[in-house]
């Protein structure tokens, strides 16, 4: 975009992401398990800031913080065996992550003043949320394949500091096969939509939706441990522009990239 000497953001430049993501869960018995989510959300984003005073430059944030926990359940339906069954999932996402990082250098028009990294970009939404779900998977009998199926809804249910995130929708439907003993490729469909968020502190240009399409791999170390990967690349993706302007939008990833590792007691 053209200068304006507007005292604002004109153009995201990159945004990131990685995160470090530790979950625990405790089964009771073959029904009920507990979970925990213990995320560490490191971010690199800069943008484009036009000032009054100087022109444009940029602006630049980065941080390796705790973000939001969940806590939550899974309940396993009566009869799942091995070869197939379904559950539900449900549990909050707490407001524990960071909602004030600021960027640097600050707005020159007024240095004194710390200026917010949108929020959106915080280690957390300052919200608590709630997440139900449900899942159904079916391993072939006598086969080296089985596929699942799971869907998932999040919704802010309390939120402060004018701000709540958009709801969040997301279906997966994947699928394995046995290559040798304990080595599996592994393909999912992910689709996610987002509702635009909401509040005088969001931005207009948020929410939008996305299909993409995820192949990988998984190793058995041990009969408890295992360790996964998957590269995720889009197949859609639409986002959001400004309401009042049509020319705005967001950064879309070209692709991302995950790594796991489990571990049973």
């Amino acid at each position: 975009p053209a200068p304006s000497m507007s005292d604002s953001e004109i153009e995201d430049r990159r945004t990131i992401n990685q995160l470090l993501d530790v979950a625990i869960a405790y089964s009771f018995n073959p029904q009920w398990a507990a979970t925990l989510s213990l995320p560490l959300v490191v971010r690199d984003h800069s943008h484009t800031f036009d000032s009054s005073v100087t022109g444009p430059f940029i602006q630049q944030a980065g941080f390796s913080k705790l973000g939001d926990v969940r806590v939550g359940g899974r309940y396993a339906f009566r009869g799942n065996t091995g070869e197939s069954g379904s559950g539900l999932r449900f549990g909050l996402k707490l407001p524990t992550g960071a909602t004030n990082r600021a960027m640097t250098p600050p707005d020159p028009a007024d240095p004194s003043t710390p200026y917010k990294l949108e929020r959106s970009s915080q280690p957390g939404t300052g919200s608590t949320d709630v997440i139900l779900g449900g899942y159904h998977y079916w391993n072939m009998p006598d086969r080296s394949y089985g596929w699942f199926l799971s869907g998932q809804v999040q919704s802010a249910m309390a939120t402060r500091d004018r701000y709540r995130p958009g709801r969040e929708w997301a279906i997966d439907l994947g699928g394995h096969y046995e290559l040798a003993e304990g080595v599996n490729v592994l393909l999912q469909v992910n689709g996610l939509h987002r509702d635009r968020d909401s509040g005088a502190n969001a931005n207009p240009a948020s929410g939008g939706r996305s299909w993409n399409i995820s192949p990988g791999i998984s190793f058995a170390l041990t009969p408890q441990s295992q360790i996964y990967g998957f590269v995720q690349l889009p197949l859609h993706q639409y986002k959001n522009t400004d309401p009042a302007d049509a020319a705005s939008g967001q950064l879309a990833a070209r692709w991302s990239a995950s790594i796991g590792f489990t571990q049973r007691f």
